[in-house]
């Protein structure tokens, strides 16, 4: 029987268990109270979803161009298609800041009667439902300095999302297995789209991923059950490579059922 190549998880999941350890260690090195863990998560999760929508989009546009270059293509279609890659993205960048951002600042009005921060507006960030702009302003001018520096390990753990559409679309080798292959010729445009929907619903994942995790925060606050041991299985959810073990174990199973 074929066994997993050795080593291979530990060096997958190595800078998953390094931002486990920096987001504990921010946690714990500023004395964060639950109001502070809960904010960071909401934070995180506006800002992640945009970054991983705009991955997708930059993406695309690289393989547009990518696919322009090669030899024997039309290079008149390049704009046409950088045009379309552009109003599309805008188009989907437009519905999901109305959509992720209305959530986000219904979901602060919450957050805000629960864990008030000083100085931010009673209802949170109601006024910004329908106004994106707004939205990013007020989060910056009441997160972005007391927890933006949580936004480092909570990048480097989603990592592969944000930045999986962009290498594959300038990894060379992808361009020529794909052509080696007739029966793959759409492909990259197949791809493509699997990214964008990737990139349109991985964001939610996040939000509900963050819902449990405050209302989890929220639990532990009113029955007064903070400690720093209760924060560290929080964040052992949002950060552990959980994925990456599933993945291993699948990779294991497939390979006994091969041999």
């Amino acid at each position: 029987m074929r066994a997993a190549p050795a080593g291979t998880l530990v060096q997958r999941t190595r800078l998953d268990l390094v931002a486990f350890l920096v987001g504990l260690g921010i946690a714990y090195a500023m004395q964060w109270q639950t109001r502070d863990l809960v904010w960071s998560l909401w934070l995180c999760s506006l800002v992640l979803g945009y970054l991983t929508l705009l991955s997708a989009i930059l993406a695309g546009a690289v393989a547009v161009i990518r696919g322009a270059s090669q030899p024997g293509v039309n290079r008149g279609v390049l704009l046409p298609l950088l045009l379309a890659i552009g109003g599309g993205g805008l188009f989907f960048l437009a519905f999901f800041s109305f959509h992720f951002g209305a959530f986000h600042a219904g979901h602060s009005v919450f957050l805000n009667s629960f864990f008030p921060i000083e100085g931010m507006p009673d209802d949170g960030f109601g006024d910004a439902f329908m106004n994106p702009l707004l939205l990013w302003t007020l989060t910056f001018e009441h997160l972005m300095v007391p927890y933006g520096i949580f936004l480092l390990p909570a990048v480097l753990a989603e990592r592969r999302h944000l930045l999986k559409p962009i290498i594959d679309a300038v990894r060379p080798e992808q361009d020529v297995a794909d052509r080696e292959l007739p029966e793959t010729v759409q492909k990259p445009a197949e791809k493509r789209k699997s990214q964008m929907g990737d990139a349109m619903s991985r964001p939610y994942m996040n939000v509900v991923r963050m819902h449990l995790l405050i209302f989890f925060f929220a639990f532990c606050h009113f029955l007064a059950l903070e400690s720093f041991i209760v924060y560290a299985v929080v964040y052992s959810v949002y950060f552990f490579p959980w994925s990456e073990i599933k993945r291993r174990r699948n990779d294991n199973h497939a390979l006994s059922e091969t041999s």
